[in-house]
């Protein structure tokens, strides 16, 4: 039975709300202030100690790799292109087998940071340069959560934020890109409600991310893991209450053309923004793959466990985990659709006549005289239809809740702080031990102690946020951001993969490579006015005469990283054999259980035997032969792949 909710609220939170989250937060500073007691030396702060096992690495990959912003991405996607929507997350599923291979060798690279590997592989340059990369990636990361977190508390509070906002009329510098200059512009801008909820969610996580690093990041990641799967599930049987049952998704497919396909048809594609076609998921998942093990906090991920196995198998089902949440998240988001656009609506039957206008601004995106309006109307309405789509989640959360219980608010609000602080502070240190570690110790101040150096990287952590506080004034929508966390490492990944496999991939492929696929990017992103009008490419590759398609974006700047780099390899110096040799040894030799090593990327003084090549007579590919443990987990992935995509297929046939 609904229960009517109470009036005795505080910015449209009910007491039992605050209680939770009161609750939470205790919790939480707790265990962040008892880990300093634990954080003894680098290994302590920046691997937690290499200690855990397969139950908190799992839940730590989980925790590390999901954030709110991503279930909010996932809402706003399927809000805006129905059931393919779910490929803003699902671009990570067919990279996920590929975890259980590449954990293991990580985990042998006995690093620190990933930066170790670069500087073991290649040298100290391009260690330095990926230690920059690896820094702006966590600060994209971070950016994203955050700016994907600040929508939905907004939308949770009923938008009480938003009015405090103009009430407290502050104002904040923010930078614009002019696409006629080619330049960013410094304007003035009142700080926005969300950002209010930004500040304070920042707060949270610098402080126990900064006393207890990576240890206690990965404590709390057990707790939040938990506390986002029910984030993840709270609000679907609700909202399809809300719309009479599972059943009338069917019963409303036509709410929106091609609401419950998988993909995208060419047709409906060029009506969109995001046009979802094969073609494009088949992008996003290799950019997706080329960058996923080069963000900073995969090498805690998979090198945090006591042994290589922990790392995998942590790395591994940790991501399903978040697969099956993923196909929560987007449920959620169909069944919205059906009660926002259906003749049931809360818009449209609301007294107030902002949400009626709301109500008829979606219906005209949906509707084919949207393709009628000129191009000022068009953008009106899509901006209102985008701005929904990012609060949607908060949205329904508040208008349905509080009917249920008093407190379940709080929980889903205490569950997506889990999510998004899990993510930002594994995020934040090890992005503050890439410039400790590789950049402070190494290039400017050697020698010191190491009480000096877990300084260093607290206040560099704290630097790091400052830039992603900045950086997330920048987006202008949650899936905006999220194109820009799937590009950003991709560039730099792509030598991390050829790198473990082919010894001719040398340190002038590296920059060159990275540096290519860089400006290439800022090309086809910042300047594809040039490029439409010299007439060279076919107008569709562009959504106007001034933006290229995200996905030839993408498909350029990959393709020609790719190919400068392989040129270059063929053309230049191989590495010195010892160094090659050291490495590979390296990646061949098997982690034992409580093994010590001297220094990062070293052996220990009786290591195991090294493991067999799949070519051991092949002078270039150093691909280690698969044991029985790597191709069964490997198939039985795929295997899981397929599960995943059967399901979410039966799910939408049966609706």
């Amino acid at each position: 039975m609904l229960i009517a909710a109470e009036s005795n609220t505080w910015l449209g939170l009910h007491t039992a709300d605050w209680i939770v989250l009161g609750l939470y937060f205790v919790v939480i500073l707790a265990i962040g202030l008892w880990s300093v007691k634990k954080v003894k030396d680098m290994t302590d702060f920046f691997m937690g100690g290499r200690r855990f096992g397969k139950v908190f690495m799992m839940f730590f990959a989980f925790g590390s790799g999901t954030s709110s912003e991503q279930a909010i991405s996932v809402v706003a996607g399927t809000w805006r292109a129905g059931l393919a929507g779910i490929w803003w997350q699902f671009l990570w599923l067919w990279a996920t087998p590929f975890y259980w291979i590449v954990a293991p060798i990580m985990r042998r690279m006995r690093a620190l940071t990933t930066a170790d590997f670069f500087e073991t592989r290649f040298n100290g340059p391009t260690a330095v340069l990926y230690s920059f990369y690896g820094i702006a990636i966590s600060i994209t990361f971070i950016a994203g959560g955050l700016f994907g977190t600040g929508k939905m508390v907004d939308a949770l509070t009923g938008n009480e934020l938003d009015r405090i906002a103009v009430e407290a009329n502050f104002m904040v510098p923010a930078a614009e890109w002019n696409t006629e200059t080619k330049s960013f512009q410094i304007t003035e801008r009142r700080l926005q409600g969300y950002e209010y909820a930004i500040l304070a969610v920042t707060v949270m996580f610098v402080i126990y991310g900064m006393a207890g690093g990576l240890g206690a990041a990965i404590i709390t990641d057990f707790i939040q893991g938990i506390l986002t799967i029910i984030f993840s599930f709270l609000l679907l049987p609700f909202v399809f209450y809300e719309i009479g049952g599972f059943g009338e998704l069917n019963q409303n497919a036509d709410l929106k053309k091609g609401m419950l396909d998988l993909t995208v048809s060419p047709e409906l594609a060029a009506t969109m923004g995001e046009p979802i076609t094969p073609f494009y998921v088949f992008m996003l998942s290799v950019t997706a793959l080329a960058g996923i093990v080069i963000q900073p906090h995969i090498m805690g991920v998979c090198g945090a466990g006591k042994t290589e196995y922990e790392g995998r198998f942590g790395f591994t089902v940790g991501n399903f985990l978040k697969r099956f949440c993923t196909v929560a998240w987007t449920f959620t988001g169909l069944a919205c659709i059906v009660w926002y656009m259906g003749d049931s609506s809360p818009l449209k039957d609301s007294p107030d006549p902002a949400d009626q206008a709301v109500y008829q601004s979606l219906v005209m995106r949906a509707s084919p005289e949207y393709n009628a309006l000129s191009p000022e109307e068009k953008e009106k309405v899509d901006s209102a239809d985008r701005d929904f789509a990012d609060k949607l989640f908060g949205m329904a959360a508040h208008d349905i809740l509080p009917r249920i219980a008093p407190g379940l608010i709080g929980l889903l609000l205490a569950s997506l702080l889990a999510a998004v602080m899990s993510t930002s502070d594994a995020q934040m240190i090890i992005s503050s031990g890439l410039f400790t570690e590789n950049i402070y110790r190494k290039c400017m101040v050697k020698n010191k102690s190491q009480r000096h150096y877990l300084w260093v990287g607290r206040i560099a952590g704290l630097v790091i946020v400052i830039l992603a506080l900045i950086l997330q004034t920048t987006f202008t929508d949650i899936i905006h951001a999220l194109k820009i966390i799937v590009k950003t490492p991709a560039c730099i990944g792509i030598s991390l993969w050829i790198g473990i496999v082919w010894r001719r991939w040398n340190v002038i492929s590296v920059w060159v490579s990275t540096l290519t696929g860089i400006l290439v990017w800022i090309g086809v992103a910042f300047h594809a006015d040039v490029l439409y009008n010299s007439g060279i490419l076919p107008e569709d590759m562009f959504k106007s005469p001034t933006e290229m398609r995200d996905v030839w974006q993408m498909f350029f700047f990959m393709s020609m990283a790719i190919l400068s780099g392989v040129l270059v390899s063929f053309i230049t110096p191989r590495q010195p054999q010892e160094k090659l040799d050291h490495f590979y040894k390296l990646m061949h030799t098997p982690v034992k259980l409580d093994e010590q090593i001297d220094a990062p990327c070293t052996l220990p003084s009786e290591p195991e035997p090294m493991g067999q090549k799949m070519f051991p007579n092949s002078k270039d590919i150093e691909i280690p032969k698969p044991t029985f443990q790597d191709l069964g987990g490997f198939i039985l992935a795929w295997c899981g792949v397929a599960a995943i995509i059967f399901l979410t297929n039966l799910l939408s046939k049966l609706a």
